[in-house]
């Protein structure tokens, strides 16, 4: 083989890998799909709770719901734009939906503990 051939062949070698790492990554973004849709209803589903929840709490109970809210609003922009994206942008932004996730499940958590912290405090 002479240098134009090798040349040539490694050309279409990297083209075909290109593609093949396209064709991957598209794939990955598609399987991604569902589970994002549904990571979205559930989150809207948690904001539909919550909202409802701030407005029955206490003050301070009510202020965690918001911050969870503030949390879960995030998430949900987030994973609109994951939506929107190329495969490898959808991981990192996935990733992002995962830390944010993680805010609204500990704002969650503080705001049920506070709540419950209230309902135990003897009245006066």
């Amino acid at each position: 083989m002479d240098w134009n051939e090798t040349l040539e062949k490694t050309l279409a070698q990297a083209r075909d890998l290109q593609r093949q790492m396209n064709e991957a990554a598209n794939k990955a973004a598609e399987d991604m799909k569902p589970h994002l849709e549904r990571s979205l209803k559930q989150a809207q589903d948690l904001q539909a709770t919550l909202s409802k929840h701030a407005t029955e709490s206490s003050a301070m109970a009510s202020q965690q719901s918001q911050v969870a809210m503030g949390h879960l609003n995030e998430f949900i922009r987030v994973g609109n734009q994951a939506m929107r994206e190329s495969a490898e942008q959808t991981r990192a932004t996935a990733q992002k939906m995962t830390d944010q996730a993680q805010k609204v499940v500990d704002a969650t958590a503080e705001a049920v503990k506070r709540n419950q912290t209230r309902d135990k405090m003897p009245e006066d």
